[in-house]
């Protein structure tokens, strides 16, 4: 495995674990993985709706 691959699951563990805390906290956390879908381009629209923007 690449030093990109090794880096790129070790990310992903990290923010998993971290939306992991945040849930044990009652924190709401809206997120999508599935590009394309509505809910993926209301979150990641910059330019008109989307919660990204700013």
């Amino acid at each position: 495995m690449s030093d990109y691959e090794l880096q790129i699951q070790a990310t992903g563990k990290y923010y998993d674990e971290a939306i992991h805390a945040a849930e044990q906290e009652d924190i709401e956390i809206l997120s999508s993985v599935v590009p394309g879908s509505r809910l993926h381009e209301v979150i990641h629209n910059p330019i008109d709706s989307g919660i990204d923007e700013g």
